[in-house]
């Protein structure tokens, strides 16, 4: 069974609409509808611009989805479209990060990227359950994109710091313990980054204040 999800944004707010048509259930597809005035018979799921609404994936009528309803920081939840009155948190709101984005891949696993403490970290769960199987070490700085589809064994993740402007990582999820491994880098002329070390520094006088200083070893 195929869907299509159609999305409804009004100004920048992080709200949005969202209505889906089970294409299976249209006698020629959406190519019955070309060269017609006649509209795609949707049918709602959200129908006000309370939240945001991100599709991640489904597994037919049970759908995933990145949402700011009620968390502020995100969180994910699924439901079931054919009861659109239950929603279920499936990775619960964070005390303190905010949840940035969630891929599925490999078939059952999510990469999550959290902003902690102004730093991303990209951990792996279990797409039926949520729960964290590993965190994937990383260095201090940002992500920027994560690509890798459901049916993918690897996904890249493009990565920036104070002290590199990108780095490429691919990560083979199909390993007993999945690495970080450097797949694409971009170098700077006479700039060895090993040699320096950045860390991170919360200040006591102003604790919302972090500060992040590299060090040459």
């Amino acid at each position: 069974m195929q869907y299509l999800i159609v999305s409804i944004t009004e100004g920048c707010d992080p709200v949005n609409r969202l209505y889906y048509c089970v294409l299976s259930s249209l006698p020629h597809g959406l190519l019955g509808f070309k060269g017609s005035n006649k509209l795609i018979p949707l049918e709602k799921l959200i129908d006000n611009f309370d939240a945001q609404y991100s599709y991640i994936a489904n597994d037919g009528a049970l759908f995933t989805f990145h949402t700011n309803k009620d968390s502020p920081r995100y969180k994910l939840v699924r439901v079931n479209i054919q009861n659109p009155d239950v929603w279920t948190d499936i990775v619960p709101e964070s005390e303190k990060d905010v949840l940035e984005s969630a891929h599925c891949v490999n078939g059952s696993h999510l990469i999550v990227c959290y902003l902690s403490d102004v730093k991303y970290v990209v951990q792996l769960r279990g797409f039926e359950t949520g729960d964290l199987l590993q965190q994937l070490p990383l260095e201090i700085g940002s992500v920027s994109a994560v690509s890798g589809r459901r049916k993918d064994k690897e996904v890249f993740i493009s990565f920036t710091s104070f002290l590199t402007p990108g780095i490429i990582y691919r990560c083979n999820l199909e390993e007993e313990q999945p690495q970080l491994q450097v797949f694409r880098e971009i170098n700077v002329k006479d700039f060895d980054r090993t040699d320096f070390k950045t860390s991170q520094v919360s200040s006591i006088s102003l604790p919302w204040i972090t500060l992040f200083v590299s060090f040459l070893e």
